[in-house]
């Protein structure tokens, strides 16, 4: 973690991510019947990987 960012940077830039994250699950779960079962799981793991490579890069 950089020591250099503040506490409030910090959490600003984790809300960030976390708005991030909820926006394009809810856009990816309203669209999910354009997708197959197999293809909509696959796009969320996706999501949720990338939400937790920005939170451990943090």
């Amino acid at each position: 973690m950089n020591k250099d960012i503040s506490k409030y940077e910090l959490i600003e830039n984790i809300a960030s991510d976390l708005t991030t994250f909820v926006r394009s699950n809810a856009i990816l779960h309203l669209s999910k019947d354009s997708y197959s079962s197999n293809e909509y799981n696959r796009m969320l793991e996706g999501l949720k990987h990338d939400l937790i490579m920005r939170l451990e890069q943090k």
